[in-house]
């Protein structure tokens, strides 16, 4: 009995120091602000959001940039400098003085042709001659005779007409054979075709004992290569860039180690509606002819100076397929805003387009407000 009371007594005692003891009672903040809030499409940052001191933000300005532009370019030759000979008249090759790859001067003689109607031109032309002749002795005799008082002044006048006529026959068929490539004194000969201009024989199509009746068809060509066109094509959003007399770089294909450098000679007019390019030609100094037309090359123009905006990369964000960076529309709030980017410029980016001077722009950690 003693006992059981002991236990008893035992128990109200550490019962009563368990309800003495003070129970810790945990205390929630819910007063911290969060991170960032969104409003709409607009990000704020509330005060005492510990993004505050991680962002930085600045206002943009623009800053001349030198940007290397590049294009896709191929050679050509300079058309004042191409001679395509065709023959004048349809006749037979008699002989051909020339062979493909060979240089050939101004007036050198190229090949000879036997051509019937050459021979009609040179029978008009003597034909003109003996007229002349005619008609000249007839005048001569008429006046001797005018001076002597014997022949009237009309058979005077009949012989000066039949004169002017026969010299303007003999004038009219001089005219055809030179522009037949033939003087007066090498009637009876066959027609020599001669070189144009100074260069050398690209193509050749033509052989001795040919009959050619295709004035149109070209039966050898001549190219002074010593200055070639490069042409480019340069897109439409470029075109402010390119001026008529900068330098420009070219690299070839065919020597990728020793560019040549030449200059901007003509701009389009015309822009290309499929692919919006415009033709920019460059003339380069060919002289030792390692520019062939048809070659493929990249160009380098030395862009002039132009103002742009310039932003770090570290101001881009990249969502799916668009570049975006965040630009502050009130004080610490921001809205994101799509950008049109141009070439890299070391750690910092060229934006062309969606950004205006004095934004300001998150230029550090913008990838925290995703």
């Amino acid at each position: 009995m003693a006992l059981r009371r002991c236990g008893y007594l035992l128990a109200c005692l550490l019962l009563g120091a368990c309800a003495h003891e003070e129970t810790p009672v945990r205390v929630v903040d819910d007063r911290a602000p969060p991170a960032m809030t969104r409003e709409g499409g607009r990000l704020v940052i509330p005060e005492g959001s510990t993004l505050r001191d991680r962002l930085r933000v600045e206002a943009l300005t623009v800053r001349p940039v030198r940007r290397a532009l590049e294009a896709p370019a191929h050679v050509e030759a300079d058309p004042a400098r191409i001679a395509r000979i065709t023959p004048p008249l349809p006749g037979r090759v008699v002989s051909v003085a020339v062979h493909f790859g060979q240089e050939v001067r101004r007036g050198d003689t190229l090949l000879t042709l036997d051509a019937p109607e050459l021979v009609g031109a040179q029978t008009e032309y003597l034909d003109a001659r003996t007229a002349l002749a005619q008609a000249d002795r007839s005048l001569a005799r008429q006046r001797d005779l005018s001076s002597h008082g014997i022949a009237s002044r009309a058979d005077l006048e009949t012989a000066e007409t039949q004169q002017e006529i026969a010299s303007a026959e003999v004038a009219r068929a001089t005219s055809r054979l030179r522009l037949l490539g033939v003087s007066g004194g090498a009637v009876g000969r066959p027609l020599v075709l001669r070189a144009p201009i100074a260069g050398r024989v690209v193509d050749l199509h033509v052989s001795m004992g040919e009959f050619h009746s295709d004035l149109a068809a070209p039966l050898l060509t001549i190219a002074d290569l010593s200055t070639v066109w490069v042409t480019a094509d340069v897109q439409e959003r470029d075109l402010a860039r390119v001026s008529v007399g900068m330098q420009v770089h070219a690299e070839l294909a065919a020597y990728p180690d020793a560019p040549v450098t030449g200059e901007v000679l003509y701009v389009g007019d015309l822009l290309d509606p499929a692919t919006r390019t415009l033709p920019v030609r460059i003339a380069f100094d060919n002289p030792e002819l390692r520019l062939h037309p048809g070659m493929f090359a990249r160009v380098t123009f030395e862009a002039t100076a132009l103002p742009e905006i310039v932003v770090p990369q570290t101001a881009i964000v990249l969502r799916g397929d668009s570049n975006v960076v965040f630009v502050e529309t009130a004080p610490w709030t921001f809205e994101p805003r799509e950008v049109t980017l141009g070439p890299p410029l070391g750690d910092a980016l060229v934006v062309t387009h969606g950004l205006d001077a004095g934004d300001r722009v998150v230029v550090q950690n913008a990838v925290l407000l995703q």
